[in-house]
């Protein structure tokens, strides 16, 4: 069976969680997808150690070996290209994505907000920093969105969101950690709706496609 092929991209030094995550589902069968190519700006992000080790390719582009976006990129769009990857993923992925990017894989690129988009949202707004906004802001339900990227930051058309309660006694941290458990798995069922096309976009909004009919058995008549 060949599988749809996907690229992962992170940037910054943190632990991999959320590409971990894909590769628990993966394992696990909620996820019919063969991670093509693991991209970093960072050979330190937990993410490099965690594609090594399970054998799946890795690039490694430093952000300061490209004078600017476009030029990073582009290379990485080239070698995405190379590797057959469909559909493109950000897993703790916090740079802008410009033009060349998304016009190399138009529509086919996602990315997951730990927030009910287009709330506390933006440049700037990820991780911690979106749990105390929620916190001071005293919201009741808070929760994660998975949208396809455009242009500009965490406005593209969303794929599928999931609430979580604010409780009284919640710091960034605990509430931090119940977003990040509903990222992992609606993430996990918006890349496996994308990358085998069950779902599409009409303007702001996506939508199921609709299921075929099965067609119509026939009788042999002897």
């Amino acid at each position: 069976m060949n599988l749809p092929k996907i690229g992962v991209l992170v940037s910054g030094q943190s632990g991999g969680t959320n590409f971990q995550a894909i590769l628990d589902a993966i394992d696990n069968g909620t996820l019919n997808v063969k991670v093509a190519l693991l991209v970093s700006t960072n050979e330190l992000h937990g993410a490099v150690a965690r594609a090594r080790q399970a054998n799946i390719k890795t690039l490694v582009v430093p952000a300061s070996e490209c004078a600017t976006t476009e030029e990073w990129d582009h290379k990485v769009s080239d070698a995405l290209y190379q590797e057959g990857v469909s559909v493109v993923v950000l897993a703790g992925y916090l740079r802008r994505v410009s033009s060349v990017l998304l016009e190399a894989f138009p529509g086919r690129i996602l990315n997951v907000h730990p927030a009910l988009l287009p709330s506390f949202g933006g440049q700037g707004m990820y991780g911690i920093r979106v749990h105390r906004a929620v916190l001071e802001h005293g919201c009741k339900v808070t929760g994660c969105t998975v949208h396809f990227v455009n242009e500009h930051y965490d406005m593209g058309p969303i794929v599928a969101q999931a609430c979580v309660p604010v409780e009284d006694d919640d710091t960034a941290e605990s509430l931090g950690a119940r977003v990040q458990a509903q990222e992992h798995r609606i993430y996990a069922q918006c890349i496996e709706a994308v990358a085998h096309q069950k779902v599409r976009i009409e303007g702001r909004r996506v939508k199921k496609k609709p299921v075929a009919p099965a067609p119509a058995k026939t009788v042999n008549e002897s």
